[in-house]
């Protein structure tokens, strides 16, 4: 009863009609847009499933996806989210020499007002779309499903993207930092999580238990603030979490940012660090290299995530079709803040 409400109302989505095929969004996309690229048995089915479905293209946004635009919009949650800027200036280096322009648009943690800035970015008439760490609400999916352009999603690496997922799997990435920390002797670990995206929230939290259970670790030791990852974040909220735990010897933060903003607090309570508390991040940005002492930090590859994101872009505005999950390898690097004495 679901599904026949849905396509009475047509809100069935070029996704939909793609998993009833049985091929990619991208291929559902080109099939529409540039029938003469895709064989004609897969031209047929698509064409069945769009009756099937009574799925009802945006023509304004088709008209936009055929025209010929040299603009690239991305959104981030804000203009501070960590690594957005390493992100865009990679995606530029690679997306200007072929003329391509990008608008930034901060989307202000809102999935409510999301829908709108979507419809406001497609009457700029883009080449494509590209979100960094933002999760799409179920009318943004839509739109973003119907529009016909190529859509990329750089951050936490998913099977439900819109279009075509570039990042890393933050569950892998923690559950490495938990394992090496535990072989350097560390019982008692914490983990500080500021405000996210859920796709990430989700792998964050999953890594961090499966990790410590398969090390026999208590998981519990866990805050999740809607802070903004920022320096004054760490600062305020360590001498909570040292008043919760006492016990504690070590302290992830899921940014660099909220990591020094804690090593801060510790300088100023006069905490020794690393031999009363430990500490370590998820990001390994410059700032980790030069804080002090020098952070300990899983090191995500913001540029290369831009630059596969601008390689993909390139790929699917030729005609072609990318790989739909672009998962990047993840580095630890050690450092003096979690150095056992």
């Amino acid at each position: 009863m679901t599904e026949k409400r849905r396509r009475s109302t047509g809100k069935s989505t070029l996704a939909d009609v793609a998993r009833l095929v049985g091929v990619s969004a991208m291929t559902a996309s080109r099939a529409l847009r540039m029938p003469e690229k895709v064989s004609p048995e897969i031209r047929a089915k698509i064409d069945a499933a769009v009756t099937e479905l009574a799925y009802v293209p945006n023509v304004q946004a088709r008209n936009l996806a055929s025209a010929s635009s040299r603009l690239i919009t991305m959104v981030v949650p804000s203009f501070a989210t960590p690594g957005s800027a390493i992100v865009s200036e990679a995606l530029q280096e690679v997306l200007r020499p072929q003329g391509y322009n990008m608008m930034l648009a901060e989307a202000n943690h809102s999935a409510a007002e999301e829908s709108e800035l979507i419809e406001m970015l497609l009457s700029y008439n883009p080449a494509a779309m590209v979100h960094f760490n933002f999760d799409n609400a179920a009318e943004a999916h839509r739109l973003l499903s119907n529009s016909g352009l190529p859509v990329m999603d750089i951050g936490g690496v998913h099977q439900e993207s819109a279009g075509i997922s570039i990042g890393v799997d933050y569950a892998k990435a923690i559950r490495q930092l938990v394992q090496s920390l535990v072989e350097r002797g560390y019982r008692h670990l914490g983990l500080l999580c500021t405000q996210t995206n859920n796709t990430i929230f989700r792998q964050l939290l999953n890594g961090w238990h499966s990790g410590m259970l398969a090390l026999n670790q208590a998981p519990h030791r866990v805050v999740t603030s809607p802070k903004m990852p920022t320096f004054a974040a760490g600062h305020s909220l360590l001498a909570e979490i040292r008043l919760t735990w006492p016990e504690l010897d070590v302290l992830i933060c899921t940014s660099d940012e909220v990591a020094c903003g804690a090593m801060m607090a510790c300088h100023a309570a006069g905490i020794s660090m690393p031999s009363q508390l430990a500490i370590a991040s998820i990001g390994g940005g410059p700032l980790a290299a030069v804080c002090s002492p020098p952070l300990t930090s899983v090191v995500l590859p913001y540029e290369e995530m831009g630059r596969t994101a601008g390689k993909r872009l390139l790929a699917a505005l030729n005609g072609d079709e990318p790989p739909a999950i672009n998962e990047l390898p993840v580095q630890l690097k050690l450092r003096a803040s979690t150095h056992k004495v």
